[in-house]
């Protein structure tokens, strides 16, 4: 679960950039879902992360729509291509149905998360 008094929160997804997105704070009931979805864990900067490589934005609708299901959030942001506005997008052509859930940061360690 999500500890809103931590400095990130659990099992969302980071950057989606270069036909691969990044997941971190990922939990160990993720795990087996990110590997049959042929994810791979990798550390960046010290940090254990998750990589989900994929073709097309149809392929990446489909992996988002698996990871939602599994109470995964993005991450947004107020400038930039962040994953919650490339999902947003891909909602908008019809690639995607439905809500989710987006996470911004208000200040180091603080954040919220709100739908979509």
């Amino acid at each position: 679960m999500t500890d809103p008094h931590s400095e990130r929160p659990d099992n969302y997804i980071s950057l989606i950039l270069g036909k691969q997105m990044r997941l971190e704070g990922v939990t160990g009931e993720l795990e087996g879902t990110l590997t049959r979805l042929g994810g791979k864990r990798t550390n960046i900067e010290g940090r254990p992360v998750w990589e989900i490589d994929y073709e097309g934005e149809s392929q990446l609708a489909s992996l988002l729509a698996v990871l939602i299901s599994e109470g995964v959030i993005l991450a947004g942001g107020p400038a930039g291509w962040p994953p919650a506005e490339i999902l947003a997008d891909l909602r908008d052509k019809g690639l995607f149905q439905g809500s989710f859930r987006e996470v911004t940061w208000t200040g180091p360690g603080k954040w919220i998360v709100r739908d979509r």
